[in-house]
């Protein structure tokens, strides 16, 4: 089997001469409309094939194959599908195209948030290092306070001991000024005192 290339002649298509044509060899299958027959053109240049029942809209016209034009109206109606289906597309592109940008919108907010949440996070830390410093001033505070009352409570022990000391003093004294009001006494009952008792109130009085 030849196959023959076209020619453009007088404005009318034609089949070149076999001076032109590029032989085909071994077999071609025959599919969709031709009963899946397969033919071999090693021994013959005519592929002769049988068109099966309602072949996809295929009519054997005398020698030739025709149309019966159902193609061309499934295509319409498909053209016609797909047009609906276009026009219920483009407003869904329209909103997903809307969606997308208020998704963009929101991801340079949530970026904004983070960056926010990291400054936040920073001041925060820097809090909580001032807090430890003020605490650890606050701890050796306590400690000094700790020491200086310890200190104060040994001072005032020793105030009470000097208090006890005083209050000793105080009596001895009490009792000296008793002992003294008495020789007055005596001194004062007794004018005839010899000299022996006045040294010895004296020395008693010292």
């Amino acid at each position: 089997m030849l196959r023959r290339p076209l020619v453009l002649s007088g404005a009318f298509v034609s089949e070149a001469d076999n001076n032109d044509a590029v032989p085909i060899l071994g077999s071609i299958f025959y599919g969709s409309g031709l009963n899946n027959q397969q033919f071999s053109f090693e021994q013959d240049s005519t592929a002769f094939v049988t068109l099966a029942p309602e072949a996809s809209g295929l009519l054997f016209d005398g020698l030739k194959l025709g149309d019966d034009g159902q193609s061309l109206s499934d295509s319409e109606a498909a053209l016609v599908d797909a047009n609906a289906a276009l026009a219920t597309v483009n407003p869904a592109l329209l909103s997903g195209i809307a969606a997308a940008e208020l998704a963009v919108d929101a991801l340079a907010s949530g970026n904004a948030a983070l960056l926010a949440n990291a400054s936040g996070i920073q001041l925060a830390d820097a809090a909580n290092r001032t807090a430890l410093v003020a605490l650890a001033s606050g701890e050796e505070a306590v400690l000094t306070a700790t020491a200086s009352q310890n200190i104060n409570n040994m001072k005032l022990q020793n105030s009470i001991n000097v208090l006890g000391t005083c209050s000793d003093a105080n009596v001895d004294a009490v009792h000296a000024l008793s002992s003294g009001n008495a020789a007055l006494t005596i001194l004062a009952t007794n004018p005839f005192i010899d000299e022996n008792q006045l040294v010895g109130l004296i020395f008693g009085l010292s």
